[in-house]
This record gives C-alpha cells, sequence and structure tokens, in this order.
C-alpha cells in the first residue's frame, strides 16, 4: 500500500498544473459573441505552435465558437514577431477574424524540488524460521530534482477597433508546471485558457 502510495504522489507531483495566475479586462467591455477568432502561437518551434493552436481551437469548439488556427494565414516558414504590423492587420482583415487570440511564452522559471524517499516492510516469509526475523526492509532515499514552471500571457483583441491600444480586451497569464509533452501542456493551458474566457463572459 505504501509502494502505491509512493507512486502515486510521484505521478501528481510531476503531472502538469495549469492555473490562471492573472487576468485583466478592459474597462467597459462586457464581453462579446465573435463570430470568427482567429488563434495565435508565438513560437517559432513548429510542433509546440501547431499543438497549442490547434488544441484551443479545439477546446473553443466544443463551446460552439468558431475558431481557426494560423498557420493558413502565418505559414511555419514565417516568424510572426518580424511581421509588421500592417502585414499582419491586412492579413486578419483579408480572412474575416473579428478577434485574436495571441499566446506567449514569456518566462520560464526553474527550482530545485525535494522528492520525499519512501520505506516498506513486506509481509515475513512463511517458513517458521522466519518468524520473527524474516521481515524484510526496503528504503527508497529522498531527491532533488528539477522543476519548471512556463509562464504563458495570453491576449485578445477585437479587431472592430481600428487602434491597437483600444483593440486588447483581455489579457491573462497562467502557470504550466512540468508539462511531459507538447500534447499534456497545450491540453491544460487551452482548458484553462478557454474556461477562464467563459466564466468572465469576454467570449459568448
Amino acid at each position: 500500500m505504501r509502494i502505491l502510495f509512493a507512486l502515486t504522489a510521484a505521478l501528481i507531483m510531476t503531472s502538469c498544473v495549469s492555473t490562471m495566475n492573472y487576468t485583466w479586462q478592459k474597462e467597459g467591455f462586457e464581453g462579446k459573441n465573435f463570430k470568427k477568432i482567429l488563434v495565435v502561437a508565438t513560437s517559432k518551434n513548429l510542433e509546440s505552435r501547431t499543438t497549442l493552436e490547434n488544441t484551443v481551437v479545439g477546446w473553443l469548439a466544443k463551446e460552439g465558437i468558431n475558431a481557426e488556427n494560423s498557420l493558413s494565414l502565418f505559414p511555419p516558414f514565417v516568424d510572426i514577431k518580424e511581421l509588421d504590423e500592417k502585414t499582419i492587420e491586412s492579413k486578419i482583415k483579408a480572412g474575416g477574424y473579428d478577434a485574436v487570440l495571441v499566446s506567449s511564452l514569456i518566462d520560464v522559471n526553474e527550482q530545485d524540488v525535494y522528492e520525499q524517499g519512501s520505506n516498506y516492510y513486506p509481509m515475513h516469509y512463511g517458513y517458521r524460521r522466519y518468524i520473527y526475523n524474516g521481515y524484510g526492509y526496503a528504503y527508497s532515499p529522498g531527491y532533488y530534482r528539477q522543476q519548471k514552471t512556463y509562464v504563458v500571457e495570453s491576449r485578445l483583441f477585437d479587431t472592430a477597433k481600428e487602434n491597437a491600444k483600444e483593440a486588447i480586451v483581455w489579457s491573462g497569464q497562467s502557470s504550466l508546471t512540468d508539462p511531459s509533452s507538447y500534447e499534456s501542456g497545450a491540453k491544460q493551458y487551452a482548458s484553462t485558457l478557454v474556461k477562464t474566457l467563459l466564466k468572465s463572459n469576454t467570449i459568448k
């Protein structure tokens, strides 16, 4: 039983956890029923960009919200950060998007975390001579491991606003701890992001 408990605890400690730490909403903005949302992940890594964009689009689709990834608009060989504002704006308008949801990795925090060791006493052997001294002892020592926390920021823009400063209507920062893969990290983050946007009525 103790072994099972130790293994379960280890799995929980190393699993991916996502929380929305900070959110901001534009004063006076009461949410909007957007018709077509462009989902953008500003990552040079094609796998992480594709996975995150498609996962967010999928979660929005589950809620009946029309969204598309940015890969057709901004191909993989194009670094979005290097495009000028007018080019980006023209592509978004040509695509008929009335909102843009942009997610970016803004920080990576690393720290050493101590994992507690475990010990147990298995059952004694069935022979008479082992009744008193047949308890085998096993011990798994504690150890330090490196834990990484990724800080991701998302911003929602209403493209109906001409001024870029006025266009941003919501932003939020989320922490993602020790994702085991792009897929697991994207799933946790997308779930947290979409639930937060819907719960706050930012997206209706």
